[in-house]
């Protein structure tokens, strides 16, 4: 399922609806999709709440699943915006094949087993496709897309070993 797809069925939603009457004045803040081994998870869209700077996940796949409200991952001075949908142009599967053919050719030893993406607002680069695959020799590599024609806005590799605190 696109994403413009799932947050249309989304938007049509009882459950949608019904949250946003009791939570005026929050906003769609994330999209986020897991690929592990070719199967995808269904789409996870993240609606923010600016008055307890939390957020809701709506998981949208056969059915809308309404996970409890969670605390944000963020610095405390990190300011949270909406996502501005109508910049996304090219398709999630096309911003896919964006960052995988750049993979290919930058990364060619790296087999990816799993797939990250995010669609959110960062400060630095405005909505942006947040792409991270996880390889085979226990590397990330860290894509950052332009939702508008999939330009390549960023990329970094690092080994997760590497992250591990010792």
């Amino acid at each position: 399922m696109e994403l413009k797809e799932a947050l249309g069925k989304l938007e049509k939603s009882k459950e949608l609806m019904a949250w946003k009457q009791k939570n005026p004045g929050t906003f769609f803040s994330y999209a986020l999709k897991i690929i592990e081994e070719n199967k995808e998870e269904p789409w996870s869209l993240g609606f923010y709440n600016k008055s307890t700077d939390k957020v809701v996940t709506f998981v949208v796949g056969s059915d809308i699943e309404v996970q409890e409200e969670e605390e944000i991952f963020k610095k405390p001075e990190t300011v949270i915006k909406p996502i501005e949908t109508e910049k996304a142009k090219i398709s999630f599967s096309g911003i896919l094949e964006k960052a995988r053919e750049f993979t290919d050719k930058t990364y060619p030893n790296e087999l990816i087993s799993k797939t990250i993406a995010v669609i959110q607002n960062l400060e630095k680069y405005g909505t942006v496709w947040n792409i991270t695959y996880i390889t085979h020799s226990f590397n990330t590599i860290n894509i950052k897309a332009s939702p508008e024609d999939g330009k390549i806005l960023y990329n970094n590799i690092e080994s997760i070993m590497g992250m591990i605190k010792k």
